[in-house]
């Protein structure tokens, strides 16, 4: 199975949604937070995703 990078990059960025929104109900400001160490793996995720994100941009213009 082949995924393209467009495929990864429209999956990568649904899962930085699911994480931003996750933050917002969940994070340090919201009214039912989580410990800090889910808030810090989320924020890792979005970093992570973010990376993935621009690999794939890089590889898409080549």
């Amino acid at each position: 199975m082949t995924i393209a990078d467009t495929d990864l990059i429209d999956w990568a960025e649904a899962q930085k949604r699911q994480k931003f929104t996750w933050l917002e109900d969940h994070g340090p400001r919201s009214k039912r937070p989580r410990p800090e160490t889910e808030f810090e793996n989320k924020v890792r995720d979005i970093s992570m995703l973010d990376a993935v994100i621009e690999i794939c941009k890089g590889r898409a213009a080549v």
